[in-house]
């Protein structure tokens, strides 16, 4: 399905993937520095409405762009030999967990709680709790349900397929095939067959992905959602860089 060609656009896309999530990291945290430093106007509101637009709108091309390249190499684009070892221990279907956005979340709103207290019985400081409201909490409760209905649905069909690779036909085709195991025109077939099921799960991963976020992001307001995309963007760098110094470590033993 693939050629070489497309082999070096898919890591140049996701190195290129990477330096957009190190400026918008940037972006963000110039943001939020310049709002704890004035008391925010309609100017600010403006300016992180479109900051936050342009961030949903690389997302989504950035999908598309996955896409695309997925269908003509769906095998090379999952097993990513572009990313270290440590993101790949981690993926699924090509990507993060849908359903791990909300343990960020969650993690995050404990983390500020837990910060919160602390500061009040430092100094008695009387800040309200940075919480979900009670419609938030519903909503993402209940969006966070079908997240992960979709997401065992899919991780269902995956090991259907996964199984059926040593069914029929491939379990017939191997046992009739020559000593040399070379690839003949019946096993290409069947391979395909397993190639196109396997982008078709890969889309709607993908498809999932950009779903929740949207659902989430919506559910939020907009402070909420600063910094909780700053909160992802740390993240995804750190387990890029984590991944790196792992897989360095491992080359020197």
């Amino acid at each position: 399905m693939g050629n070489s060609d497309d082999r070096t656009v898919l890591p140049c896309l996701y190195k290129e993937w990477m330096s957009l999530q190190e400026q918008e990291l940037s972006d963000l945290l110039q943001h939020s520095l310049n709002l704890n430093k004035s008391v925010q106007n309609a100017t600010d509101d403006e300016e992180m409405a479109s900051l936050l637009d342009n961030i949903a709108h690389n997302f989504k091309d950035y999908a598309v762009r996955r896409r695309h390249l997925a269908r003509k190499d769906v095998c090379g684009f999952l097993s990513q030999s572009w990313r270290t070892t440590f993101e790949n221990s981690i993926s699924w279907m090509g990507g993060c967990r849908p359903s791990s956005f909300f343990r960020l979340f969650y993690a995050l709103c404990g983390s500020e709680i837990d910060s919160r207290l602390s500061q009040f019985f430092q100094d008695g400081s009387s800040s309200e709790f940075p919480v979900l409201s009670a419609i938030q909490l519903s909503s993402t409760d209940n969006l966070q349900r079908r997240t992960i209905a979709d997401e065992e649905k899919l991780s269902t069909k995956l090991a259907s397929l996964q199984q059926e690779i040593a069914d029929m036909p491939l379990a017939l085709i191997a046992r009739k095939s020559s000593p040399e195991y070379k690839l003949n025109e019946e096993a290409r077939e069947a391979i395909s067959k397993i190639e196109e099921a396997t982008v078709c799960m890969f889309e709607e991963a993908d498809e999932l992905r950009l779903k929740t976020y949207e659902e989430l992001v919506k559910i939020l307001t907009p402070a909420q959602t600063l910094d909780y995309i700053i909160a992802v963007k740390k993240l995804i760098l750190c387990v890029r860089a984590w991944g790196i110094e792992k897989d360095r470590e491992r080359a020197r033993e």
